[in-house]
């Protein structure tokens, strides 16, 4: 289901990313690339192991919540 889902999110990346690149005005390219990286993010979130993710911030980027 995750595999299904992130390329699922891939490919939203890369029509959003086409879009942006077609847009004839600024608002409407900047909302493209907005959605583009968010289903980028998505879909690289589906797809890194957590600890990675927690190794790629770094012991000081780390809050503990008390």
């Amino acid at each position: 289901m995750k595999q299904e889902e992130a390329a699922y999110c891939r490919d939203r990346a890369i029509q959003e990313q086409v879009a942006a690149q077609n847009a004839t005005c600024n608002p409407a390219r900047e909302r493209h690339e907005e959605l583009a990286a968010m289903y980028r993010f998505r879909a690289a979130m589906l797809t890194s192991h957590p600890n990675y993710l927690t190794q790629a911030l770094g012991p000081e980027n780390i809050i503990e919540l008390t």
